[in-house]
């Protein structure tokens, strides 16, 4: 999505309907493997004090590893971006070019997405056991270490 010239948005508002390509340096330090069928859809308005608002729905698939084979699996996410974008707030300084008076949102729709990251997520119903150079072994709860048994004993007479 090609940023946004500000002096180009109306009064009633700039209708957004895009599909939207993140290219692989986006996914760095992320669990994301990637991203399809991104699609944004809503308006940017503003207002007479020059004040942007965002009012947009994203809807897309995540390609993820699943949380226990870390195969590649699917997420769909959808969510909706209401903000006031102020140019004087820290945050938001960043997706301003003040001089080409330009506003770029693909760091805000990125922001969002990666929000939308599950922490942990499987399609695996089975309990996995084994797998390549380890088991799961269930632990024994009555084994009692050599070393106190002789204190085993001696609570054993004292409940009797």
């Amino acid at each position: 999505m090609e940023p946004i010239h500000l002096a180009k948005i109306p009064l009633s508002g700039l209708e957004i309907h895009e599909r939207i390509n993140f290219d692989s340096s986006y996914y760095q330090h992320t669990d994301i493997i990637e991203l399809k069928n991104v699609k944004v859809d809503g308006t940017i308005k503003k207002n007479q004090s020059q004040d942007i608002f965002l009012n947009l729905v994203v809807e897309g698939n995540m390609i993820i590893p699943d949380a226990r084979t870390l195969e590649p699996i699917v997420n769909s996410f959808s969510f909706e971006i209401e903000e006031k974008l102020d140019e004087s707030n820290e945050e938001i300084q960043e997706y301003f070019e003040k001089e080409k008076n330009i506003l770029d949102i693909m760091g805000i729709l990125w922001e969002n997405i990666v929000l939308e990251v599950p922490i942990r997520k499987t399609i695996s119903n089975t309990e996995i056991m084994s797998g390549n150079g380890w088991e799961l072994k269930e632990e024994k709860k009555e084994s009692i270490d050599p070393r106190l048994a002789p204190l085993r004993k001696l609570l054993d007479k004292e409940e009797e």
